[in-house]
């Protein structure tokens, strides 16, 4: 059975230089309520439907996959 985490790393600026935090969700939902944005706006902005805004220019997301 596939388990799906979503792993947040959010750095201190927009360069991306120094990271402040690593974070692990299970949802998207978990990752909206964080940071105090819409759940579909954190879905559109992993899918590269809208450029990154506010604290998400701060912020890359992975979805990892694991088995078992």
């Amino acid at each position: 059975m596939k388990k799906r985490n979503w792993v947040l790393w959010l750095f201190e600026g927009e360069d991306k230089k120094e990271l402040l935090k690593i974070m692990e969700f299970k949802t998207i939902r978990d990752i909206g309520y964080v940071l105090d944005l819409e759940p579909q706006l954190i879905s559109n902005w992993f899918h590269k439907l809208i450029n990154p805004r506010g604290i998400l220019k701060s912020c890359v997301l992975y979805q990892t996959e694991s088995f078992s």
